[in-house]
């Protein structure tokens, strides 16, 4: 729940005419120092000595959240595009309908920073106000699976090209394919702890391994077409993450190259939506 963290001091942070993208150059001492204060109480209060934030909309808050703490490791998951949209609109169908019929939970969400999905759906502006509001004119005319395919290539365009361009963060970030995780679970778990050096994982791995498989291709039922409008509008961005033009949906990803490619290096980073 750190949104509202966030929200507090940064007003215009869910304002989709407002560039989300806080980066080495932005200030703010004040949520700077409280931010700090309250990851250290929660460590005094519960023991610990690591802290985890899963939090999707820090894509656009890698380099920032860098800036305040020089040694924080990122873990940011990709999903192709053609799986990652059917899930995607499916969340949401499944979000409107419970919160239309629920104006309290539709409050929390909004209290709370979520505006991922529901009547109150707010795209992320990745620094682009003008594709943020063709994906808005999608969506308001019906076109769902276009304006989720091209928000899709939009935050991960916007990924990559920050992975490019910084070197410091590139090495803090760790990307991982979900395909590769459902392929070999063992091997990318034991990479994702070897990134966020955490030692002594072995037990967690072997619980987990056995747990993560591939989900029903029944859930992903795009036609032809629907296909077409999703490679159209992703194929591009998909490339930088080594995903081959011209797949079918659940067919095998390429592997990822090991050393750094098109902005994806082996070792790279952030949250994004990880709605798998």
């Amino acid at each position: 729940m750190e949104e509202v963290l966030w929200m507090t001091f940064f007003a215009q942070a869910h304002d989709p005419e407002a560039s989300a993208v806080l980066d080495r150059l932005t200030a703010n001492p004040a949520f700077e120092a409280f931010y700090r204060a309250h990851i250290a109480k929660l460590l005094l209060a519960r023991g610990g000595t690591r802290y985890g934030a899963k939090a999707n909309y820090n894509v656009t808050r890698l380099e920032y959240i860098q800036k305040i703490f020089p040694g924080a490791r990122f873990i940011v998951p990709v999903r192709r595009p053609e799986t990652h949209v059917a899930s995607l609109m499916r969340q949401h169908r499944l979000f409107s309908g419970r919160l239309s019929q629920n104006p309290r939970a539709a409050a929390h969400h909004k209290r709370v920073g979520h505006f991922e999905f529901g009547p109150d759906r707010r795209p992320i502006n990745a620094g682009d106000t003008k594709a943020v509001r063709e994906i808005q004119e999608l969506w308001a005319c019906g076109e769902e699976l276009r304006g989720w395919a091209r928000y899709w290539a939009m935050i991960y365009g916007h990924l990559a090209d920050r992975l490019d361009r910084n070197r410091e963060l590139r090495a803090a970030t760790l990307v991982l394919r979900f395909e590769d995780l459902c392929a070999d679970p063992a091997a990318q778990l034991g990479r994702l702890f070897d990134h966020v050096r955490l030692e002594n994982a072995g037990s967690v791995i072997e619980y987990f391994s056995g747990r993560i498989r591939t989900p029903d291709d029944r859930q992903c039922s795009h036609t032809a077409a629907q296909l077409g409008i999703i490679r159209a509008e992703t194929e591009e961005t998909a490339a930088r993450f080594a995903y081959p033009a011209g797949l079918g949906a659940l067919d095998v990803a390429a592997p990822l190259p090991q050393a750094a490619s098109a902005g994806v290096p082996a070792s790279a980073a952030g949250l994004f939506l990880s709605h798998w």
